[in-house]
């Protein structure tokens, strides 16, 4: 009987790491995408300027949507507005 006992026990220990991967497997293969889409715009335009940083985001938030994720915060700016200058005081 201490045989089929031990080998229950170390079946169960075995088992438990499987178990337990589930819900953050799934989270874990669409972070690894994510990753995966940022690295493949990133190759495709290189350059840091602002029609570069647009193209960039376009392309990261093309293959998010072909992948069914959320796309993301874009990293150029929304538009060009000119510096504000604060207040002179007297």
């Amino acid at each position: 009987m201490r045989p089929t006992l031990l080998f229950a026990v170390a079946a169960l220990c075995a088992a438990g790491p499987a178990l337990a991967a589930g819900p953050n497997d799934q989270a874990s293969k669409r972070w690894k995408q994510a990753d995966a889409c940022i690295a493949d715009a990133n190759k495709q335009v290189p350059d840091h300027n602002e029609a570069a940083l647009k193209k960039r985001d376009q392309l990261t938030n093309d293959c998010m949507a072909a992948h069914k994720l959320p796309p993301l915060t874009n990293a150029a700016p929304a538009e060009a507005t000119p510096p504000t200058t604060p207040p002179k005081s007297n």
